[in-house]
């Protein structure tokens, strides 16, 4: 797998390093003609290093759509631009005041719709930088002013080109095949994991087994990663073949849904293995190999949701042999059921939901037009806040990076605020660490440029040949952890720059002078991003970490309003699955600000994120969301039985009561002390606490120790399994159907073993936040 990862990134080296040979020659070495209408090279590369070193893996698809996001801004930019020559004047821009105000209000305008990509706005961005600073270079004295935004366009426009000849030669690089490619890769790996699932049951000891849990737990992230290509190269595909975009796009089935469906599975199959108390397990090899053969040819088929169940497992629970360990298996037999696509009579005759369906489920289907229309409203308000804070940031970043930039140095004012253009977001970023990343790569690239053009002193015609080795390590940088995307793209474009262009002057003046304009505009961006969100990550973390809670109450709370239904409606399991979703929203922006956090540099008098326990606690929110899943597809099952299954629910719902009522006030108390942390840390600062987020209660809650501990875990499960013993024996009364008597028994099994780990997990979160705090 490493071996295929190195090759694929090896041939995104080499198309990168096309596009930059193709742009170098035509600027270089073109017709004259050509090189008339392309007099910003430095566009030309700049474009070039924004489409093949962007987030995604370019393909064909992804190229196209780059060049019709590149031709949007282009319009825009000429669009603007036009009206403000005929409105204030070239004369009037050509001042070194007025130049910068022109800029701030054009990104404004360009940043402020919420239909156009992030790499329309930095097209753009670095258009209207390239266009306004002309002006002022040339004191507004610019000979046919109308064509300035054209020779812009052509450069742009050769950018573009030299992309898409890049990704179509020697052979396309389909968006399908990639895809396809991702679907192989994520089938073995998911057929490793297997095979280390058996290794694992079949451990001589726990140790051995622990070691093959965390190697199964490094493809588990590896298998994510994979997910993740396979998902955009899917909405790619429709760029390259019009007929699905907009004929058969509802009949198009998603191959990454039915593997996302698959690797819920693979996390219920690792989980259940994780909580296995003692190996080996008693279960021969041959069994656990056939027992696992549904699986294997679930994931080789990459048909997650179609497979149909042929043969029975052969393997009937009996009520002698439950007991507290044996939980985990029952559920690991639970998931290996579900991977087999239909789970036998529990599902006959109704339109239970997918699994691969559940995991997306979050809103009843059905709400009331009022209720609608009010989150229409907060919605479109907030949006259009976000947009508003977005364009406001770019709109000083990139005014005060060329106002800067020209006080500095006028001939060289443009590569301030380019590098502004190219290094903003919409969204929340390690702002501090991609600053240093990018500073780092632009003096790297510099640095290698100098010392080419050193080397080539006599071959001046043939200097651009460096460029290539320097593209492909350039590609490699922006896949590392260390540089990551802002410093490959910053180290490609200052070699470009240097050895890729001519008449700039004494390289190394060029060098120094790119270097300083670099970090003024970094600093420019800096400051903006402070002054629009100036809350640390690490902050905003510890309040994310307060509503991952809440919504774990919630789903609690809707836990025991499920134990308490005996007819288990759909209603009540709806309302579970929307309470999971919330949940999941919340865990997903926790990771998100961890990692974050995790890559801001340490300032003095300011905590750190605990790396450690936030790690820990990711990974048991991430549990009981899928726990909660889980469950919900349980209570499903059962639903058709209930009448007939004779089940103590209310012995349950005493149970899980009694641990909702621990766990509230410890949950509060918790909340309390975090919350009277971040309003002190927040009024330091001088930062507006969240109105939503509530005022710090004096109420002096009861100590943590109050709360919930393992033995309330525990005495569950004890309890759970008596009655289910109980439940199975009236069971074989009521029917005789052995099949529907087994599954029925397992179901039941694996959802007192889910409860009960969601109770364990939530107790770990408490006790992890208790030592945090």
């Amino acid at each position: 797998m490493r071996d295929t990862a190195w090759l694929e990134r090896l041939g995104l080296a080499l198309r990168t390093a096309m596009a930059c040979l193709i742009v170098s020659l035509t600027t270089l070495y073109g017709p004259k003609p050509l090189r008339h209408f392309t007099t910003f090279p430095a566009f030309s590369y700049l474009t070039t290093i924004l489409i093949w070193l962007s987030d995604a893996e370019p393909t064909y698809g992804e190229v196209l759509k780059c060049c019709l996001d590149v031709s949007y801004a282009t319009f825009q930019t000429i669009a603007i631009v036009l009206v403000s020559v005929l409105v204030v004047g070239p004369a009037s821009l050509g001042n070194g005041l007025v130049a910068p105000v022109a800029v701030a209000l054009a990104s404004f305008l360009v940043a402020f719709p919420v239909s156009t990509s992030l790499l329309t706005k930095r097209i753009a961005f670095g258009q209207i930088v390239v266009v306004y600073v002309t002006f002022v270079v040339f004191n507004g004295e610019v000979a046919h002013v109308f064509m300035l935004p054209v020779h812009v366009a052509g450069s742009t426009a050769l950018g573009a080109i030299a992309s898409l000849i890049a990704v179509l030669l020697p052979f396309p690089r389909l968006a399908h095949s990639q895809m396809s490619k991702g679907c192989k890769l994520y089938a073995e790996n998911a057929l490793e994991r297997v095979n280390m699932f058996v290794e694992i049951m079949m451990a001589r000891d726990n140790t051995t087994a622990q070691a093959l849990l965390a190697r199964a737990a490094s493809l588990s992230v590896a298998a994510k990663n994979t997910l993740k290509n396979i998902k955009i190269h899917h909405e790619r595909m429709a760029w390259e073949r019009p007929d699905t975009r907009f004929l058969r796009r509802k009949q198009k089935l998603d191959p990454g849904e039915k593997l996302h469906a698959t690797e819920f599975l693979m996390r219920g199959l690792e989980l259940a293995l994780g909580s296995c108390s003692s190996f080996p397990q008693s279960m021969s090899r041959d069994e656990l190999t056939c027992l696992l053969e549904g699986p294997r040819t679930q994931i080789a088929s990459n048909s997650a949701s179609t497979l149909k169940s042929q043969d029975s497992l052969g393997w009937h629970l009996e009520a002698g042999s439950l007991s507290t360990a044996a939980l985990p298996v029952c559920f690991f037999r639970y998931c290996v059921e579900l991977f087999r696509g239909d789970f036998l009579s529990l599902r006959q005759d109704s339109k239970s939901v997918n699994i691969s369906n559940t995991e997306e489920e979050i809103h009843p289907e059905h709400e009331g037009l009022s209720m609608a229309r009010k989150v229409w409203d907060i919605l479109c308000v907030w949006m259009a806040r976000e947009r508003f804070v977005f364009a406001f940031k770019c709109s000083i970043s990139l005014g005060l990076a060329v106002l800067f930039g020209i006080m500095y140095n006028k001939k060289n004012g443009y590569w301030s605020g380019l590098t502004v253009a190219i290094s903003l977001v919409s969204g929340r970023q390690a702002t501090l660490t991609v600053a240093n990343s990018r500073l780092q790569g632009t003096a790297m690239g510099s640095v290698y440029g100098l010392i080419c053009c050193s080397v080539f002193q006599r071959l001046e015609e043939f200097r651009f040949l460096p460029l290539l080795p320097w593209i492909i390590l350039a590609v490699f940088m922006r896949h590392s952890k260390v540089y990551g995307q802002p410093g490959g793209v910053t180290a490609a474009i200052a070699a470009l720059l240097i050895l890729g262009r001519r008449n700039y002057g004494a390289p190394t003046e060029f060098a120094i002078a790119r270097i300083v304009e670099a970090s003024i505009g970094l600093l420019c961006f800096v400051f903006g991003e402070i002054l629009v969100t100036p809350a640390r990550a690490a902050t905003l973390a510890k309040t994310e970490l307060s509503h991952c809670l809440d919504a774990l109450l919630d789903c609690i709370q809707s836990l025991v309003l499920c134990s308490e239904q005996k007819n288990q409606k759909t209603s009540v399991v709806t309302d579970l699955r929307k309470r999971q979703a919330k949940l999941k929203f919340h865990v997903e922006a926790l990771e998100r600000l961890t990692a974050e956090a995790l890559t801001e540099p340490k300032i003095p008098f300011l905590c750190p994120l605990n790396a450690v326990s936030y790690n820990k606690l990711l990974g048991s929110f991430s549990k009981i969301s899928d726990l909660c899943l889980y469950v919900c597809d349980g209570l499903k099952n059962l639903s058709r039985v209930q009448p007939t299954l004779g089940f103590p629910w209310d012995n349950i719902t005493h149970e899980l009561r009694a641990f909702q009522e621990k766990l509230h006030p410890s949950v509060k108390c918790s909340l309390t002390k975090s919350q009277a942390r971040l309003q002190k840390e927040l009024q330091k600062r001088k930062i507006c606490h969240d109105v939503e987020a509530g005022t710090t209660s004096n109420e002096n809650y009861s100590n943590m120790e109050l709360g919930p501990s393992q033995d309330d875990a525990e005495r569950f499960s004890v309890s759970f399994v008596m009655l289910l013993k109980e439940a199975t024996d009236k069971i074989s009364d009521n029917t005789a159907e052995e099949v529907l008597k087994s599954e029925t028994a397992l179901c039941l099994s694996s959802l007192g073993f889910c409860i009960s780990r969601l109770m364990q997990e939530t107790i770990c979160i408490m006790i992890e936040i208790t030592h945090t705090t």
